[in-house]
């Protein structure tokens, strides 16, 4: 017994030292029937966290559900899953690390309706990939040290030099995934605009919300705070109801989403391409 005991603690560290060394590696987390709850799959995504010691990564986080229900419920239920792994992950990482997280929901596409009453367990999961980002280690104390000092100052903003009929995106305004609150990082973003607004009282504006990665036929994404289909708009909303609750006149506001309608790229093949999808822009009326 204490043989096979040390023989597998000895395959659980040469396979964490083997991840480590090679920093690929994945990990599956399965659910039960409409379930997106991650109680029972904290200590596996903790343990997969400990792997990340150091370096910069990117993590790519697919949900499915099996063919249970219809198409739109769970494919709307796969989006939900990985949004949720992917927002627990984003807060257990490092600070100092560049971490690139997206999630996305496949739905019911890999999962065979073999009339079974309770399903196709193997695919109601959340796969999550991981591979090491390149970082030139002669420039990593530069940039860090240049995040750190952006990060203490409001992004600029030159809405006030804007043409009646243009536009420019809020710079350092994010959303939590799949939600239009805004993360508290954004607050700078927002202070700066509603500065600009009370500079120049003359300024009239239009908030355009946009997303990315529509690839169900819907026009807009799944908002999991107001359970509809109007996350752009709900996000652009967000914006107005603060800058309304912050003393700037509603008549000077207007909002308005646009779903994928819009996008900077197309078609989006990077996760960076789909970060520059999402995003509110100011556009100015008046």
């Amino acid at each position: 017994m204490g043989r096979f005991f040390t023989f597998v603690i000895f395959l659980i560290f040469f396979f964490q030292k083997f991840c480590a060394q090679n920093k690929t590696f994945s990990v599956a987390l399965f659910f039960q029937i409409n379930e997106t709850g991650l109680e029972q799959q904290y200590k596996k995504l903790d343990s997969l966290c400990t792997l990340m010691v150091d370096g910069d990564y990117k993590i790519d986080v697919r949900g499915y559900a099996d063919f249970l229900s219809d198409n739109h419920y769970n494919q709307i239920l796969s989006e939900k899953r990985a949004a949720l792994v992917s927002l627990y992950l984003k807060k257990k990482t490092k600070m100092h690390q560049q971490i690139l997280v997206e999630s996305k929901g496949l739905g019911e596409n890999n999962s065979k309706d073999n009339g079974a009453p309770f399903g196709d367990a193997s695919q109601r999961r959340v796969d999550i990939f991981v591979s090491a980002l390149q970082r030139d280690n002669s420039t990593q104390t530069e940039n860090i040290n240049r995040t750190k000092k952006k990060s203490n100052q409001p992004p600029e903003n030159k809405i006030n030099m804007l043409k009646v009929g243009e536009s420019m995106e809020i710079e350092g305004l994010n959303f939590v995934p799949g939600r239009h609150i805004a993360m508290k990082s954004s607050m700078p973003a927002l202070e700066k605009l509603l500065q600009t607004l009370k500079e120049h009282s003359n300024l009239k504006i239009e908030l355009q919300g946009h997303i990315c990665c529509i690839t169900d036929g819907e026009t807009d994404g799944y908002d999991y705070d107001s359970y509809d289909r109007n996350l752009s708009e709900n996000r652009a909303r967000a914006v107005y109801d603060y800058l309304v609750k912050n003393d700037i006149d509603a008549d000077r506001l207007t909002y308005k989403g646009y779903g994928h309608a819009q996008p900077k790229v197309f078609p989006e093949t990077t996760p960076e391409e789909e970060q520059t999808n999402r995003r509110v822009e100011v556009k100015v009326l008046k």
